[in-house]
């Protein structure tokens, strides 16, 4: 493991939290594509496509996803919860449970729909509950659309027991949706066990790979549950018939119905 990290022998990085450095394996890769871009432009465009399907089905594996159907590839997780804010229909006197200590992202994301009617309930961690996913539950009701919580909290590490909170989710009828940037990569992660409708995670921390790539999971069954906000020639159903698009499309009835253009 040591040989594949070239980091200053006079440091110890413990920060794969924030940022983790890259190993020389993706130190290679992103060396070669640039390489490869610099001398022959995009001539390999269609060996990326393939590189990009093989990196879905490696993802797919990695959280027990049914398919590669349900994977997309986005910029970052902050654009994940983004098209899961902005894409439910959501009703004035709905509700969104997150706790007290998630990262801002996981919090302005669903503040910013107050303006909307929909509460927002921040359940308190360190109440007198018998357990942090106790407190979250509690916070849930019948008006409860979804579920956002962080699978481990950035700033004190508590792991939260998802499978847990994904029962309460059925038996609330409500969606589930985790961000997993802190644990997949370093943890198991199982979206079929815990009963995940979406998860979003960058793979710049555990995962050992560049910023501006980030997994989005969205189960099946829950891909209509999105109304699309963002649109471009990639999330189309064909994208080899360009004047074909100008004319008349359909959104991929995929999870790439979600990647609006070119990715990294």
């Amino acid at each position: 493991m040591q040989n594949e990290f070239n980091l200053d022998p006079q440091l110890i990085y413990v920060n794969h939290a924030a940022v983790a450095p890259w190993p020389a394996r993706t130190v290679e890769a992103v060396k070669n594509f640039a390489e490869e871009n610099g001398t022959a432009g995009s001539r390999h465009y269609e060996t990326w496509l393939k590189t990009e399907q093989q990196l879905k089905k490696s993802l797919a594996r990695l959280i027990n996803a049914t398919s590669t159907d349900e994977i997309a590839l986005l910029k970052n997780t902050s654009e994940g919860l983004s098209i899961i804010a902005r894409g439910i229909a959501w009703h004035a006197g709905d509700n969104i449970v997150i706790s007290d200590e998630e990262f801002p992202s996981n919090f302005i994301v669903w503040d910013a729909l107050r303006a909307r009617g929909v509460e927002l309930r921040i359940a308190r961690l360190s109440s007198n509950c018998a357990s942090p996913e106790q407190a979250i539950i509690e916070q849930m009701d019948n008006n409860t659309r979804l579920l956002s919580i962080s699978a481990v909290q950035y700033a004190s590490g508590l792991r939260h027991d998802l499978r847990q909170l994904g029962e309460a989710c059925k038996t609330y009828n409500s969606l589930f949706c985790v961000d997993a940037i802190q644990q997949i990569g370093a943890l198991a992660f199982d979206v079929q066990a815990i009963n995940a409708d979406f998860v979003v995670a960058d793979g710049h921390k555990w995962m050992l790979g560049p910023e501006g790539l980030a997994l989005f999971y969205c189960r099946q069954s829950s891909m209509d549950a999105l109304e699309l906000q963002q649109f471009g020639w990639h999330m189309v159903n064909d994208l080899s018939d360009f004047e074909a698009m100008t004319h008349q499309w359909q959104p991929a009835d995929n999870a790439r119905r979600f990647e609006c253009g070119s990715q990294n």
